[in-house]
């Protein structure tokens, strides 16, 4: 607890971060997925948001970093709400909005490719649906609801608290 001017205890303000990922789609109908080094899975190209940044211009930076190549994003497709600790193989202590938005690489880049050492491992060109079996629980059930957008199956934005969909969504009054 802090105090305010007048001496009474305020509770703190939480830290909320947000990141961003984009899921980019080749005029073949296969995503990209970058290999993550620090928890060995495979995950859309993605990161967190810098100070003063909007979801969207991160999607832009980090994308772009983690192919070496500029990434175009464009409409969102989900948002996920991930609370702090540990949850799958990501220990993030705070709570963190995740925005997936759908984004284009020019024909011209796809083989330009180049992630950065260290940070990751690899990257390839995967069936869409064969991506959640390399993805942990996490980033599975995000990319599962881009799918269903992409598919037509679910409108956008797809909102996620951690791995599920809210079962109940209460009304506005």
């Amino acid at each position: 607890m802090s105090e305010s001017d007048e001496g009474v205890p305020r509770p703190q303000r939480a830290i909320v971060t947000s990141a961003s990922a984009a899921y980019i789609q080749r005029g073949d109908g296969k995503v990209l997925l970058v290999h993550h080094a620090g928890t060995g899975y495979w995950v859309a190209p993605g990161g967190k948001t810098d100070e003063h940044e909007t979801p969207f211009q991160c999607c832009e930076r980090e994308a772009r970093e983690e192919t070496g190549v500029p990434v175009t994003p464009g409409r969102l497709l989900v948002v996920q709400w991930l609370p702090g600790g540990q949850l799958g193989t990501y220990k993030n202590p705070y709570p963190c909005h995740l925005f997936l938005f759908a984004a284009t690489i020019a024909p011209q880049d796809v083989d330009r490719i180049q992630v950065p050492e260290r940070e990751l491992l690899g990257w390839k060109w995967v069936d869409p649906d064969h991506a959640p079996a390399l993805m942990d629980g996490t980033n599975a059930a995000l990319f599962t609801a881009a799918l269903k957008v992409m598919s037509g199956a679910a409108a956008a934005p797809v909102y996620l608290e951690g791995r599920h969909a809210p079962t109940a969504v209460p009304a506005v009054e």
